[in-house]
Order: C-alpha cells, then sequence, then structure tokens
C-alpha cells in the first residue's frame, strides 16, 4: 500500500510540474529520482516538448536514469546492461547536443560510477569544457548553479572551486 501512495504522489508531483518548462521540469523531477519506483516513473514521463534541443538533453537525463537503474537491480547481468544503455544513450546525446549540461551528466556519472567500469576516460575533458563554456552557456543561472552544486559535491579536486565562488556556490 505504501508503494503505491507513493507512486500516486510520485506521478502527481512529476506530472504536475510539467506545466511550464519542460526541460525545467525534468529537471527537477530528476532531482528527485531517489529510489526504483520514482526511476521507472521518470523513464516512463513521456517527452513532448518540440525543441529538439530540449529533447536531446531530456534523453541525456533518461540515459542517467538508467544508469541509476543498475543500483536498485541485484542481478549483476542486469546491471551492466541498465548501466550501458544508459551510457549509450547519454553519449548519443552529446554527439547530438554538445552542451554543458549534457557534458556534466556525463562528469557527474564518471565521477560516480565504479572504476571497473571503464567509464572515466572523458573527466579531464569535462572538467575543461565545462570551465571553459559554463559561463557563456544559455542555461539559466538557476541551472548554472545546479549544475556547480552537483560538481562541487562530487569533485573531490575542487576543480570548479573559482566557478564556484564566482555564482556564489560554496
Amino acid at each position: 500500500m505504501k508503494k503505491l501512495i507513493l507512486f500516486f504522489a510520485l506521478t502527481l508531483g512529476i506530472f504536475c510540474s510539467f506545466s511550464g518548462n519542460e526541460l525545467n521540469a525534468f529537471r527537477k523531477s530528476f532531482q528527485r529520482v531517489e529510489n526504483k519506483v520514482a526511476a521507472e516513473l521518470f523513464l516512463k514521463t513521456e517527452v513532448t516538448s518540440k525543441d529538439l534541443k530540449e529533447k536531446i538533453t531530456i534523453n541525456a537525463y533518461k540515459g542517467v536514469c538508467k544508469m541509476m537503474m543498475a543500483e536498485y537491480v541485484s542481478n549483476p547481468l542486469s546491471k551492466y546492461s541498465w548501466f550501458n544503455e544508459g551510457k549509450d544513450m547519454l553519449e548519443q546525446s552529446i554527439k547530438m547536443n554538445r552542451n554543458v549540461e549534457n557534458i556534466h551528466l556525463r562528469l557527474m556519472v564518471q565521477l560516480n560510477a565504479p572504476s571497473f567500469l571503464g567509464y572515466s576516460s572523458d573527466i579531464e575533458k569535462d572538467v575543461n569544457y565545462i570551465k571553459k563554456n559554463l559561463e557563456k552557456s544559455s542555461v539559466s543561472e538557476e541551472t548554472k548553479k545546479m549544475i556547480l552544486n552537483n560538481l562541487m559535491a562530487n569533485d573531490k579536486e575542487n576543480r570548479f572551486e573559482e566557478l564556484a565562488k564566482k555564482y556564489k556556490v560554496v
């Protein structure tokens, strides 16, 4: 019964949040993915945006969510399958629209993925890309702060400290 109530509460929250900018709603919804039920619901949410770049970035978020699904399954083959399927979606999104937000998503996964998965070869390239392009990026100031908050919390080498100070994120 608790799962059913949680499912309806999450469904209501996600669908109510899509009344405005769809990408912004997906960002906020993604931040609330904390368990398998929420992840499944996030992945089932249909993308209705007509904007191709927005769709691509939403697809990048969905790719990361698929990678997160590996945490919620117990079978090692399923874990690996979820991770690789999400990785492919994320990499495809980056190929189609290389932007600060998509690169940030990949960097976050690389900083947190177990080393045996071998998904860390682009860390320095992604760090440099974000440092070079964040300020001139077209994403909102709120999104830039969200990106920096995420990076500051996950980058043990504090490579974004200078940018974080500029945006008053510490």
